[in-house]
């Protein structure tokens, strides 16, 4: 004798079906996480021991560091395009510091490609905060950083670039800060010179070299 599911039952499986479908179509759309991005400098930036003593400077500075960080690239076109990619990059950092209060570093980091299509690319440098890029550079800790505005052209390792000046204040007193960035083959270079305020000395933005 065949056996006759009743309404009921019929309602209560269906529901458990499109209940599991539901879930499972809703499991489906969830995006994963992309791994984070890891790369790691080519050859460090750094001044030449006679251009360093030259300007009153001695390395204090020569060393890697990892930098874990965010960054966030927004596109706009036909299509809205936002991504947030964590990178975790390994760079060079080279410090130097003069008696009177001056200092002056360099951060060699990998240049990042955070979107593939369009490729996006982007220094890793750019998403840690302006104190802490100060830090990487010069090794010297600021805070009270101003927003940085325009500074005058600059040379650095042959390509021209407009620098950004801000102030901040280093060890109780007031200094000014200049930044100069380039990219050098796969690696982006950022520059940042500290002098007391009112310093006149000429930051040696074009005496940065790069190992063969």
């Amino acid at each position: 004798m065949r056996r006759t599911r009743s309404p009921r039952s019929r309602r209560a499986l269906l529901a458990a079906v499109t209940g599991a479908a539901t879930a499972t179509a809703g499991c489906a759309l969830l995006p994963e996480e992309p791994e984070p991005i890891e790369a790691r400098a080519e050859r460090p930036a750094f001044l030449p021991d006679a251009a360093a003593a030259e300007r009153g400077y001695e390395e204090t500075i020569s060393a890697e560091t990892t930098v874990t960080t965010s960054i966030t690239v927004d596109l706009s076109g036909d299509v809205q395009i936002s991504n947030t990619r964590e990178v975790i990059a390994t760079v060079f950092r080279r410090g130097y510091a003069a008696d009177d209060g001056r200092r002056f570093g360099v951060v060699t980091a990998p240049a990042v490609a955070v979107i593939e299509q369009p490729e996006v690319v982007r220094d890793p440098i750019t998403g840690v905060s302006a104190a802490r890029a100060v830090e990487l550079a010069t090794g010297a800790s600021v805070s009270s950083v101003s927003d940085w505005t325009d500074g005058q052209s600059r040379t650095v390792l042959g390509t021209g670039a407009e620098s950004a000046t801000a102030t901040a204040t280093g060890d109780g007193t007031d200094v000014e800060l200049e930044r100069a960035r380039v990219r050098a083959g796969g690696d982006a270079v950022t520059a940042i010179a500290i002098a007391p305020t009112g310093d006149k000395a000429d930051p040696p933005f074009g005496e940065i070299s790069r190992d063969a």
